[in-house]
């Protein structure tokens, strides 16, 4: 939601929202424009888990009127993104954000998906322990045969975030553009890290690319060389991304979710918390409506 991070995933496609108080900023609702053929919609930015709204609250304020303050807020923004004059609005709010009154009220939709969060890394070896025996076992086997380290370049990296793609027979569905406008973005502020899984041959089995807030670690993408599958590569990879959270004192470890039933699995294993969160949707043109509709 820093700007930083919409000028390298949006370039100059986004806007935002204010809504201030006696020259104080109370909330900010930060947003991608989307423009394809005569459409224009405001949706998620590739490689963004999270986006939406972000509200400031007083200190010590009341659970009542935080619910109160939270309800205007999402009114105000409700407003306003109905004069916007888009044909489609959709955002991912963060996890904290637990009450969507303001936009109901106002014609919004809300679907909750899900995240995996381990809420606490201060404990590394209690982190290790909570993991499933069976994922554990899996770290351990391909520690003995893989390599985990940093050394690869951008174009090699995503090439392998690719072939998951490949393997389900889709493309990727961003351009390998936007992949190292983050990563130069993330390096220039020290808020990014390649990770790479090699066999003792060199053989690239995986990837993972994870990103720093001054809190949490998210692993933001991964893929995987379809011939190495049975190496347990990505199991390792996932370890070693929370031990290098810990290491550099992050508090927390957010795997960014999937509704996808083989990937959900995946993360399960892990000891983390299954954390819900919202996307709020508003449909303002039944032709584009329509069109989503017969695409998905």
């Amino acid at each position: 939601m820093q700007d930083w991070w919409l000028d390298a995933v949006c370039d100059d496609e986004w806007d935002v929202l204010l809504k201030e108080e006696n020259n104080r900023i109370e909330a900010a609702l930060p947003y991608y424009i989307h423009r394809k053929y005569f459409f224009k919609s405001i949706i998620p930015p590739h490689l963004s888990p999270v986006n939406g709204l972000w509200i400031s609250y007083e200190k010590g304020m009341h659970q009542t009127s935080r619910y109160t303050h939270e309800i205007e807020v999402m009114n105000y923004f409700a407003n306003e993104i109905d004069k916007l004059n888009v044909d489609y609005y959709s955002q991912k709010f963060h996890h904290s954000i637990t009450n969507w009154l303001g936009f109901y009220w106002n014609g919004f939709k809300q679907t909750t998906y899900y995240t995996y969060r381990i809420n606490n890394l201060s404990n590394i070896e209690e982190v290790y322990q909570n993991i499933a025996s069976k994922k554990r076992r899996a770290i351990r086997n391909a520690s003995e045969n893989i390599i985990v380290d940093s050394n690869i370049t951008n174009e090699k990296f995503y090439e392998v975030l690719s072939m998951s793609f490949k393997r389900q027979e889709k493309e990727i569905p961003y351009p390998y553009s936007l992949f190292e406008s983050i990563e130069k973005a993330c390096k220039q502020r020290e808020r990014g890290e390649k990770l790479v899984a090699k066999d003792k041959n060199g053989n690239i089995h995986a990837v993972m690319y994870l990103v720093f807030d001054d809190d949490v670690c998210y692993t933001l993408a991964s893929g995987a060389d379809p011939k190495y599958r049975d190496s347990k590569a990505m199991a390792l990879l996932n370890w070693e991304a929370m031990k290098l959270a810990h290491s550099i004192g992050k508090k927390e470890f957010d795997f960014t979710g999937s509704m996808m039933p083989n990937i959900e699995k995946f993360f399960r294993f892990y000891g983390a918390t299954q954390t819900p969160y919202f996307v709020i949707e508003k449909n303002y043109s039944k032709l584009y409506s329509l069109l989503r509709g017969l695409k998905k």
